[in-house]
C-alpha cells in the first residue's frame, strides 16, 4: 500500500493507493506554508487512516522545502521508506509542457495533467479551483499547451475586503441576486463572476481540436459546479490520481 500526499497552499490532502484504486481520502486545512504544523498534520492523516506501515510514500507539494524536510523526518521516525517527491520531469510523469520554463509550472498541475491521462482523458481542460484557480490544456500524447491562473474565491473576497467601500464585509448569502447588502453582493458577485470566467476561459482553451473534456477539481469546485454552463466533470482527487500514476511509473 502506498501513501500519497498532496501539500497545497491551504490544505494537506492524502489517500492510499493499492495499485488499482484510491482509498481513505482525507484533507485538513493549514494556515500556510510558513506556519503549518506539518508533523501534527501528518500524524492526523496517518491516524485517520489507521496506518502502521506503508510500502512507499509519494508526495507532491507547492509549499516549499520545509514540508519536504518535515515529511522526510516524519517518515524516518516511523521507520517508513523515504518519501519520493514529484518533480517537473517528463520522465517521471509523462507530461511535456509548452511553458517557456517547464520547471516553473506547478508540480500539482503536472500531477493533475497526469491524473487526467490516468483516468482516460487525452484531450481536456483542467480547472483546479483552489487558493488560485488554474486552467490547463491537455492535448493527446501528454502535451500541455499552456494555461491560465486567476484568483480563487477566497483571494477574491479577501482582496475586496481591503477596499475602503467594502470595509471587510465579505461574508454573505451568495444566492441573493441582486444583492441588497455589501456582504451578499461580494459573496454572489465573486461566485458568479468566477463561474462566468471559468465558462469563458474553458471555451477559449478548448477551441483547438480535438474536442476537450472539462475536468473540475479543488476545494471550491462543489460550490462552483451548479453555476457553470459548461459540461464539467467533477474529479475531486485529480492530483492524487496523477500521483498514483507517477508512483506506478516508479
Amino acid at each position: 500500500m502506498r501513501l500519497l500526499l498532496d501539500a497545497g497552499n491551504s490544505r494537506l490532502k492524502w489517500a492510499l493507493w493499492d495499485g488499482r484504486a484510491l482509498h481513505g481520502q482525507g484533507a485538513l486545512e493549514h494556515p500556510g506554508a510558513a506556519e503549518a504544523p506539518w508533523d501534527a498534520l501528518l500524524d492526523a492523516a496517518a491516524q485517520g487512516m489507521g496506518l502502521r506501515h506503508v510500502d512507499a510514500l509519494w508526495a507532491v507539494e507547492v509549499v516549499g522545502p520545509d514540508f519536504r524536510a518535515a515529511c522526510s523526518a516524519w517518515a524516518r521516525r516511523r521507520g517508513w521508506p523515504e518519501p519520493r517527491f514529484l518533480e517537473a520531469d517528463p520522465a517521471q510523469h509523462g507530461i511535456v509542457s509548452a511553458y517557456r520554463d517547464p520547471a516553473r509550472l506547478g508540480r500539482d498541475r503536472y500531477a493533475a495533467l497526469a491524473g487526467a491521462r490516468a483516468l482516460g482523458y487525452e484531450s481536456a481542460v483542467l480547472v483546479d479551483c483552489g487558493t488560485a484557480v488554474t486552467l490547463d490544456r491537455l492535448l493527446p500524447g501528454g502535451h500541455h499547451s499552456g494555461g491560465l491562473i486567476l484568483p480563487g474565491l477566497g483571494l477574491m473576497r479577501r482582496g475586496l475586503g481591503l477596499a475602503p467601500g467594502v470595509g471587510g464585509a465579505v461574508q454573505g448569502d451568495a444566492s441573493r441576486v441582486p444583492a441588497v447588502c455589501t456582504g451578499d453582493a461580494v459573496a454572489a458577485g465573486t461566485l458568479l463572476g468566477l463561474a462566468a470566467a471559468i465558462d469563458a476561459l474553458t471555451t477559449r482553451l478548448g477551441e483547438p481540436p480535438p474536442p476537450a473534456a472539462v475536468l473540475l477539481t479543488g476545494g471550491d469546485a462543489p460550490c462552483l459546479i451548479p453555476h457553470l454552463t459548461c459540461s464539467a466533470v467533477p474529479v475531486p482527487d485529480l492530483v492524487l490520481h496523477g500521483l498514483a500514476r507517477v508512483s506506478e511509473r516508479g
